[in-house]
This record gives C-alpha cells, structure tokens and sequence, in this order.
C-alpha cells in the first residue's frame, strides 16, 4: 500500500542515515551531555569558558575562538599577570563583584607547563613577587631561561612589576645572572657580605633605561606570544577612518552577503599567515590569514594580485583589501581583488583631530609634532579650557597627515585629556 515515490523517499532517507546514525543508546547520552553542557554556560558563562580554554590551553586557535565569545558575553578577559595569573585560566572576581577570566601562565607561548607550575608554587608559598629582582632571586634557574622570561614580557606578564616591556625584555639577561647568583648563595648557604643576603643589591641594582614599544609594536609582540591581539588590536588606532574609507568588519561580511547585499567589499586586517602554491597552469597564488577586530579571516590572492602586492604582505603593516565575497557552503569565499597598504588609504582621506588639552605644557610638544606631519588634508584642532566650565576649540591652519601612528603619539603626550576623530 506504499507508493513508488513514497518508498523511494524513505528509503534516500534510510541511506542518508546509515552514513551516520546513532543507536538509541548513543543518542541518549549525546543528549544528556549537550543538555549539561548548555546548562552550564547558561548559568556559569565564566566558569565554563574558563574550563575549557584551560582544556584548550595549547590550541591558540580555539583559544582565539573563546575569546570572541568573551567579547560576545560581555565576560572581559584580563591579561596575563605573573602575580596573578595560575598555570590554567582561572576564574576573577573583581571589587564590583564582577566575574572575569584572567589568563592563563602556560598559554604564553614558549614557557612550558612545568615552569609556569613552579612560579606559582613559589608565589603561594611566599607571597607575591614585589619587583623583577625579587622575581630573579626567587626563580629555579634550572628550569627558566631567557626565551621564557621574554614570552612573558612581550604577553605583559610583567607589568604589574614594570610598566615598561621594552625594559623588562631587555634586561632578561641581567635578572637571569641576578637569578644565578641568588640560586647559588642557597645552595652555599653563604651570605652576601654587605649584609643583606643579596637584597641590598638587588635594591640597587637599576634595570636598563629603554623607551617603551609603541603601541601598534607592543601589540605585535603581544601576538608573538600570546597567538592573537588580547590588550587590543592594531587597527583600533585608526578610529572612525575605517568608517570614512567604507571599511568592513570581516565578522559582519556574512550577514551583508546573506541579505543580498554588494559583493564587493573593502576590508583591513594585519596578515598573520601565509601560505603560497601553484596552480594546475603553473600560476603563484595564496591563502592569506589576517586579523581585524572582529577575529581571523581568509582572503585568496590570485597571481596578478600576489605580484603586484607581494611587498606589502611581508611588512608587518595593516593592510586595506578590496575583495569578493560568495557563499561557500557554510562560511564564504573571499577573493582579492586589490590590495593596499592601510595608511596610505587613510591618508588620503580626509582624517582629521580633535584634542582636548588640559595642560599647557602640552601646546609646545603638540605644535612639534604637528609641524613633522603638515602637507596633508588631515584638520587638527585643539580643545583649550580657558575658564571654569568653559573651554574654546582653536583649528590649527594648513592640513596634516593623519596616522594611526600620529594619533597614538598625540594621545600619549603628557597634558592631552581625549583625542577624537573628526
């Protein structure tokens, strides 16, 4: 009493199936795990995701994957802090009650499980560290060593110690020979003969003077050791200038495309991977992985496109791509089409600065650095208070280039309150 077509149906069914189908048995227990999986990031979000990116711990993949979704939450992940920080993630809770995940000592990279399990060991046992010296003194040296003590600078383990990383990466040599000497004056039982027992000197003792990275350098280092941009992202520098060159997020590229929307889009990113073949005619193309705010993406470069930009790619710099994108599968297909250095992009649009200065020691540093970037179409002005409650904007004559890289210096001028795009 089955039709032809009716039979035929079930039976594509029945077949589909058999390619991979659970027994009632194994289905079951799928379901009670799913169920108290989802129970529990609905309930315990920060208890959750910090399980499993200690589960995860050396998969900077993955890791990068929980991290959006921290973002998503609203669940704020705190840096790695070597007076703070346990071998896995772990869960915080600040003065206003709030939960968050701080970030794990074993995830930096090139440190190594066991080490990172020691100095937190010793932390526990003796307090926190109180500056690098008191961390020197206190290390194993036999299971530390220099390329570990400049992963943590770089990933800002340190800077609860010392603000400044290019100081703190810089001196791992002098701290390491400062962590010998301390290891064999226990081992001796000796003690230092000016009478402090090898503290005195390391009071004394002065770290290198170094100027700090800046910013978009110290971000590049912090995703050498950590996988991914944490503190912040390069491209966070250039402000609304994305807005006004028509940028795209790449994590909103799939809602734009599902709509029906253009095709062709721009996006920027910071290239952090590349991989080159040939094709079947002997032509060079590549897989580019950049990075926005947003997260990772792909980008496929043809050869007319990878010879013109090939000197763009290896630099380090952000980077705006003009690109097609088309549904493939489940995710989408992105297609160079052109590919420019950032900077020049945002230059020649018309960028401009409003800052807020709230000191007038900062006017005659301002007027120097303004004078080294003149020429451009960029519009700078200054927000003066001049009594109370009352402040006036002066627009500074002549155009400027404006950079990511003028505006992080403007912002970290000593007397500067806000910098804002205009």
């Amino acid at each position: 009493g089955v039709s032809d077509r009716l039979a035929e149906h079930i039976f594509e069914q029945v077949a589909k199936f058999a390619g991979y189908g659970f027994n009632k048995s194994h289905a079951a227990a799928y379901a009670l795990l799913a169920y108290q999986t989802a129970y529990l990031k609905a309930n315990y979000p920060v208890e959750y995701i910090a399980a499993f990116m200690t589960y995860c711990i050396g998969n900077t993949d993955k890791l990068n994957v929980f991290r959006q979704e921290c973002d998503r939450l609203g669940i704020k992940l705190l840096p790695p802090d070597i007076n703070r920080s346990d071998v896995g993630f772990a869960v915080e809770t600040g003065a206003q009650g709030v939960s968050s995940i701080r970030y794990a000592l074993a995830a930096v990279k090139n440190v190594g499980a066991q080490a990172m399990g020691q100095l937190v060991a010793e932390r526990e046992a003796n307090g926190p560290f109180r500056d690098l010296f008191d961390f020197a003194a206190r290390l194993d040296v036999k299971s530390f060593n220099k390329r570990q003590f400049e992963s943590l600078a770089k990933a800002g383990a340190f800077d609860g110690l010392n603000r400044n990383r290019t100081q703190t990466h810089n001196a791992a040599e002098l701290l390491l020979r400062h962590a010998a000497v301390a290891s064999e004056e226990r081992v001796s039982k000796q003690v230092n003969l000016c009478g402090d027992g090898g503290e005195a000197g390391a009071n004394a003792a002065a770290l290198p003077a170094a100027e700090d990275w800046p910013p978009v350098e110290k971000l590049q280092h912090e995703f050498e050791a950590i996988g991914f941009y944490l503190s912040g992202h390069p491209l966070e520098a250039y402000g609304k200038s994305l807005d006004r060159i028509g940028v795209v997020r790449a994590a909103d590229l799939m809602a734009r495309v599902g709509a029906g929307g253009a095709s062709r889009y721009k996006v920027a990113g910071i290239v952090v991977g590349k991989k080159e073949r040939n094709s079947a005619r002997g032509n060079r193309f590549a897989f580019l992985q950049l990075s926005d705010q947003s997260g990772m993406y792909e980008v496929t470069v043809f050869s007319d496109v990878l010879s013109q930009a090939r000197q763009f790619l290896d630099s380090g710099s952000p980077l705006l791509l003009t690109i097609d994108a088309r549904e493939d599968g489940e995710g989408l297909r992105l297609t160079a089409q052109a590919i420019e250095p950032l900077d020049r992009a945002v230059a020649n649009a018309a960028a401009g600065l409003r800052i807020h200065v709230r000191d007038d020691a900062a006017v005659a540093m301002l007027a120097k650095l303004v004078a080294r970037v003149s020429g451009g179409r960029g519009r700078v002005s200054l927000v003066v208070p001049v009594a109370t409650a009352r402040e006036v904007e002066i627009a500074l004559p002549g155009g400027f280039t404006i950079g990511p890289g003028v505006r992080a210096a403007v912002q970290g001028l000593p007397g500067v309150a806000e910098v804002h795009d205009i």
